[in-house]
């Protein structure tokens, strides 16, 4: 293993190198592109304009300023946090004078390149910028090893006012796109370095991001030896596995398309084997557990936001040091309670909540996947909310995908992928009473094989 550190950490440097060097072209790009830089970026692309405007010397480049700015920012920590401020935060200096150069280095390598004239040509080269910042975020985040400026001005806003870190991010892009437009207007008495290609990078480049992690964060992760921060933040919420009671149990976790009567059937199944059933109570928990409110647990469980807004409302948090987001958050104490669930000894019925991965290697847990076609889950949702055809199929649609998103993006698996399931049950086909019976006529089937029999089977 000692041999293997070594290794690891020139992954990382690298790994944290190429994403700077990335993150500096896209800065560059935005630059020349004339429409504006990103929040954190655009009081350093102002003051450049302004060094180009006044004939300042050649060391007032966009690299320079990038730097001068980012340890203002570090100034501006220490003054918020002032005895909170710890020394270690002062690693952020030579990651600003690191990106800087790299700036720098950037813009002589893309000096070549003309400056866009048409606003269409200006357009393109900001949106080029866009995957350039996103991959060179992705990347530089991943090792964790010096933080820069933007994020410590985020983490010490939130510590100081005890807002979220989004929203203190929030506060800070804000602030930063009005001292920049200040300046801009003070000096040039228009908007020079920021302008509508601010708004689109801080839209557009945490959604870009997103979909770079979806393919590439858990292969880079194990690239440079790292859990994800989900991970981490699992294995530090405990819960386990093992049942210190020694008594014989059955977890059966229920997985299941919108509309297939999977809630209908899952209370059944429990009420028939004399078991617990577990649903909204797990929310219950945890809320208690994470310090999220309930409404808001509710809010989050609804999953009816389109993907673009939750990307935009998460990005802050994948973009600010590690932080987790609300609904990580959630899933985090959902697992949790999960998990002290299955060591309890109890025999239970869980419905969703990716119950079905976090007990996957419980030898205890049997996992169940109920679903149906289309038009019958159509017609349920119809009789169940009182809505026409259309409403009905837009909310099977809108709530399948959201499940289907939220569970890749937790357990990195397919929902409702057959091979993750003991069995797989057609409510549609079968209804309720019938699919209860072929659950349990399996389940039984199961206890038998493994040579335990803890449920009565309505017996």
């Amino acid at each position: 293993m000692q041999g293997k550190k070594p290794l690891l950490w020139i992954k990382r440097i690298a790994v944290y190198l190429i994403g700077l060097y990335l993150m500096a072209m896209g800065v560059v790009f935005s630059a020349k592109s004339g429409l504006g830089v990103s929040p954190v970026g655009s009081l350093a692309n102002v003051l450049y304009n302004i060094g180009l405007d006044s004939g300042a010397p050649s060391f007032v480049t966009l690299g320079n300023c990038t730097t001068a700015v980012y340890c203002l920012y570090i100034l501006a920590e220490l003054l918020i946090l002032r005895r909170d401020f710890r020394l270690s935060m002062l690693l952020q200096l030579p990651a600003s004078l690191l990106f800087g150069q790299l700036v720098n280095l950037a813009g002589m390598m893309l000096a070549f390149l003309p400056a866009p004239g048409a606003y269409a040509a200006r357009m393109g080269c900001l949106l080029c910028s866009i995957p350039l910042v996103a991959a060179g975020v992705m990347l530089y985040l991943t090792p964790d090893i010096l933080p820069t400026p933007g994020e410590g001005m985020s983490l010490a806003i939130a510590k100081r006012t005890g807002l979220s870190v989004g929203s203190a991010k929030t506060i800070f892009d804000c602030s930063m796109v009005v001292v920049s437009a200040a300046v801009s207007l003070i000096y040039f008495r228009r908007l020079v370095g920021i302008r509508e290609g601010t708004v689109i990078c801080a839209l557009l480049v945490g959604f870009v991001m997103k979909q770079l992690q979806k393919p590439f964060l858990k292969p880079l992760l194990r690239f440079v030896g790292r859990e994800s921060k989900v991970d981490r933040a699992l294995a530090a919420a405990g819960g386990y596995l093992t049942d210190s009671s020694g008594r014989p149990k059955v977890i059966v976790t229920i997985g299941r398309e919108f509309g297939s009567g999977g809630r209908e059937i899952g209370e059944l199944l429990a009420k028939k084997l004399g078991i617990a059933f577990y649903d909204r109570r797990i929310d219950e928990l945890a809320s208690e557990r994470s310090g999220l409110p309930m409404g808001k647990v509710e809010e989050l469980e609804s999953r009816m936001e389109r993907a673009v807004v939750r990307d935009f409302m998460n990005a802050a948090y994948d973009m600010t040091n590690g932080a987790l987001s609300p609904d990580e958050e959630l899933f985090v104490a959902q697992a949790a309670v999960i998990r002290e669930i299955a060591a309890s000894g109890e025999s239970c019925v869980i419905l969703g909540r990716c119950a079905d991965y976090v007990l996957y290697d419980d030898p205890n847990c049997f996992r169940i996947f109920i679903h149906a076609r289309p038009d019958a889950r159509i017609k349920r949702v119809m009789a169940m909310y009182g809505v026409d055809a259309e409403e009905a199929r837009r909310e099977t649609e809108n709530t399948d995908r959201a499940r289907a998103s939220r569970y890749k993006r937790f357990t990195g698996r397919e929902y409702g992928r057959q091979e993750y399931y003991h069995l797989g049950v057609d409510s549609g086909m079968l209804g309720t009473e019938e699919s209860v019976a072929v659950i349990t006529e399996a389940l039984k089937r199961w206890c038998e094989v493994r040579g335990t029999h803890p449920l009565s089977f309505g017996e």
